[in-house]
């Protein structure tokens, strides 16, 4: 029998769900799905039109990244972000940031390898991260060279130069990442919290991304710069903890390349190995100083140090003049001093960092072993007091200068007598805790007039240069707290109300002022309140 043109058409063009793309086997023909497709509505709706969900471009791939990661950071009031919590804030920001370096179709064979390099992916995120607050990577190194490159001069300022050259063309994760430590660095608080919020955010961005890359990546000399300014960061704006951990961190990567047996460079001044040398030293130097400066918070008192103790034959870091210069010819490489030579006249900031912290470590050692208190405490102060000298000669009234050095310095002072004073065995006949009790008196007004000339001069600071250098202050404050006996006595509230200026001038580029000025005052409550 020859079949009807209606079976005929039937046979050719059988029915197909829609959905399933099964063939459609006794169901009506009125409904586009499938009977197993219709019972299972919850996945497969028969009352929605014949057409795909999602939109597609012509080729059938997903519509454009952008419009998959809708909506975008920028398209989001910042009212509105300040309602998500950190976490969402930051997918959003990363997944956006993400959007700029994946291909519109994953599945196109001409995409470019490059969308599946961690250099490249991790370069988009950060240059798109630095972006969303109108800065472009030129002004954030202008700025950080103007600023914290003052008091922590871990980078030479020529090579940063020459390897950003190279990296516009060839990107780098790690040194994106540094890139983006820089810009968070000279991020300043801020009164308005939306905008301190989004500040916190770019906190959590650099931190996850440092974290990525070092999971990614073999260690390097810039993961190490970049984890040294991120603890800096942290330290400064009182994550303690945070800071704590970063730094130790830093100090492993720091001795897997072998950062911790560096010595000063043999090389010919002005050669690529010479100063490749030196930028190592000093990058070994901040971390060491971080390290102790992390170790003078009370919360870190009984845990060890990320890196080794200093010793007294390590070469003094060269100043960032010396590591910035430009040299036309090659020069026989100088004679070098040790860090142990703190009679040495015309030591840079930053040499003078170090011999502080030197001596700090030594201080930290004679606690620490107890017996050795006794017979150590006139050689260690008489060299604390010394170099305390010297650098405020140095300073001669400027504001602004040498504090890295003056704070690891007091600082040591402080804990050196305060422990010989609450020491309970110590020797009384030669009038040691008078004496402790003199040096404390001596060392509190001291920081009290350095309080009075610098709020003197505040409106003259320029505050990108401030360093944070806030432990001999609150070590002075609270030292100041527990010897007062009136506190209503005028000249006493002033000393004290210009503590409490300084700190809150801090406050404007550095969190953790504002904070320890917050405990000072509760302190001085609950102090009061005994007394009465």
């Amino acid at each position: 029998m020859v079949p009807t043109e209606n079976q005929d058409s039937t046979r050719r063009a059988p029915q197909v769900c829609s959905h399933c793309k099964s063939i459609k086997k006794g169901c009506d023909k009125k409904l586009p799905s499938c009977t197993s497709c219709i019972k299972r509505r919850a996945v497969c709706r028969y009352g929605e039109p014949d057409q795909e969900r999602r939109s597609r471009s012509e080729n059938g791939s997903p519509s454009g990244a952008h419009e998959r990661l809708a909506p975008t950071w920028a398209s989001i009031p910042r009212h509105l972000r300040s309602r998500f919590s950190p976490s969402i804030r930051l997918s959003i920001l990363l997944s956006n940031s993400l959007s700029d370096v994946l291909p519109s179709s994953l599945s196109e064979s001409s995409a470019s390898p490059a969308f599946t390099n961690t250099d490249s992916v991790v370069n988009a995120q950060v240059m798109l991260i630095i972006g969303v607050g109108g800065r472009k990577p030129e002004e954030v190194a202008l700025r950080y060279f103007r600023g914290v490159h003052t008091w922590l001069p871990i980078i030479s300022r020529r090579r940063f130069r020459d390897r950003y050259e190279h990296f516009q063309t060839s990107p780098a994760a790690d040194f994106s990442v540094l890139l983006l430590a820089m810009r968070l660095i000279t991020q300043h608080p801020s009164v308005d919290p939306e905008a301190d919020q989004d500040r916190e955010v770019l906190y959590l961005a650099t931190k996850t991304l440092f974290a990525q890359v070092q999971a990614f990546m073999p260690s390097s000399l810039f993961l190490v710069q970049a984890g040294v300014i991120i603890g800096h960061y942290e330290h400064a704006h009182g994550m303690i903890e945070a800071a704590y951990v970063t730094v130790g961190t830093c100090g492993r990567m720091a001795c897997a390349i072998g950062m911790h047996t560096k010595q000063c460079s043999s090389e010919m001044q002005g050669t690529d190995t010479w100063a490749e040398d030196e930028e190592v030293l000093c990058t070994w130097w901040g971390l060491m100083i971080l390290d102790r400066v992390i170790g003078c918070d009370p919360q870190m008192h009984g845990r060890p140090f990320a890196t080794r103790p200093i010793r007294e034959d390590d070469y003094l870091p060269l100043e960032s003049y010396d590591l910035d210069r430009d040299v036309d010819e090659m020069l026989e490489p100088t004679f070098r001093y040790f860090v142990s030579a703190t009679s040495l006249p015309g030591v840079g900031t930053f040499g003078r960092e170090a011999q502080a912290t030197y001596l700090f470590d030594r201080v930290r050692l004679a606690i620490e072993s107890g017996d050795a208190i006794a017979h150590n405490l006139y050689h260690i102060g008489r060299d604390l007091q010394n170099l305390l000298s010297v650098v405020m000669e140095q300073v001669a009234g400027r504001v602004g200068i040498y504090c890295g050095a003056m704070q690891m310095l007091i600082t040591g002072l402080y804990n050196l007598h305060q422990a010989v004073h609450m020491h309970p065995d110590f020797d009384n006949q030669f009038n040691y805790k008078d004496t402790t009790e003199a040096a404390l008196s001596t060392l509190t007004r001291m920081v009290l007039d350095i309080a009075y000339a610098f709020n003197r001069e505040c409106g003259n600071v320029n505050i990108e240069i401030l360093q944070p250098a806030l432990a001999h202050i609150v070590r002075c404050a609270q030292q100041h707290i527990l010897t007062a006996e009136d506190f209503n006595d005028p000249s006493w509230l002033e000393d004290f109300d210009q503590l409490r200026k300084m700190l809150a001038y801090f406050n404007r580029r550095w969190v953790l002022a504002g904070m320890e000025l917050h405990r000072l005052n509760e302190t001085v409550e609950i102090s009061m309140a005994l007394r009465m």
